[in-house]
């Protein structure tokens, strides 16, 4: 089959108050700095690592951005402010998505895609509404490709914050893992969310 679409924005995605656009290398330090700290990096899967790990976990998904796939396509971006969030330009989070044909019977060919989100903003930008603000304009640019029938994203159980940044977006619980994982020496437990086409059409057409 075909290669799959690039995903990579042609010009930076830009809401009232944000500006997603690849990460170059100009950014890694600053995006890493955000995610190691501990408000934020206890939500993540990485957990406490030093800056320049991060910063090689960075790197990495931003050499994956460029690769052509007939199978998965990865995104970096890193989030910028806008407006009155603090100075213009300033760096206050990283996102990003990975792309994948959905599974189908006997591993048949199809053009159908399945997209899975992530994001990570500093504390000193919580209870703005930009995590509300930011899924929904990654939900807007991949919904964009007519292929991608389904957006999913995991999140800890315990991250109130990040569950409600999704539902608010349209997102429903469709699973709870107990014990799903372990972080510094203790499980805990994940959700899975998802949003189909057709839900988000629906909102859209109710002017949600």
């Amino acid at each position: 089959m075909s290669d799959l679409p690039s995903f990579v924005p042609s010009a930076p995605i830009e809401t009232s108050r944000l500006r997603l656009r690849p990460m170059t290398s100009d950014d890694v330090a600053a995006a890493a700095a955000i995610r190691a700290q501990p408000e934020v990096y206890t939500y993540l899967s990485h957990g406490p690592l030093a800056p320049e790990q991060i910063e090689a976990r960075l790197r990495l998904r931003m050499a994956r951005t460029n690769l052509a796939g007939d199978t998965e396509r990865e995104v970096q971006l890193v989030v910028e402010a806008l407006g009155d969030e603090g100075d213009a330009g300033v760096v206050i989070g990283d996102c990003g998505f990975k792309v994948a044909r959905a599974w189908t019977q006997n591993d048949a060919p199809t053009h159908h895609l399945v997209a899975r989100v992530y994001y990570a903003l500093s504390p000193l930008v919580a209870g703005r509404g930009l995590g509300t603000e930011l899924v929904g304009s990654l939900v807007t640019h991949l919904f964009g490709e007519p292929l991608v029938h389904r957006i999913q994203a995991d999140v800890f159980a315990d991250n109130v914050g990040s569950r409600t940044v999704l539902e608010r977006n349209g997102f429903r619980q469709e699973g709870y893992f107990v014990d799903d994982g372990i972080i510094e020496g203790k499980f805990v437990d994940a959700c899975l969310y998802s949003l189909l086409r057709r839900e988000w059409e629906g909102g859209q057409a109710a002017g949600r």
